[in-house]
């Protein structure tokens, strides 16, 4: 019973225009569409130049936060009491 289910999924993906586009694929090849060589090397040049340059902003992005990591230390560091002795109570105040 349950291959039932499975044959009409079957066919109502196919009639989708997804299953139409992988039914078009299929018969028709990769490049139906005119999409040559070329032009998917000339993108995938394009993607890989903006990757290189987004590498370069995260590498100066963290940088910086690591910078400013440090340099927020350093201020809690010079801000922080020095540890002082406890002050004795006088003798005559009670």
């Amino acid at each position: 019973m349950g291959w039932i289910f499975f044959a009409i999924a079957l066919v109502i993906i196919a009639k989708s225009p997804l299953g139409m586009a992988l039914a078009h694929r299929i018969r028709h090849g990769i490049a139906a569409e005119g999409a040559s060589g070329a032009q998917f090397e000339e993108f995938a040049g394009q993607v890989n130049e903006e990757m290189t340059a987004l590498r370069a902003e995260m590498t100066e992005l963290a940088e910086r936060m690591d910078f400013a990591e440090r340099s927020l230390l350093q201020l809690r560091r010079a801000d922080a009491l020095p540890q002082g002795h406890r002050a004795e109570p006088e003798a005559g105040s009670t």
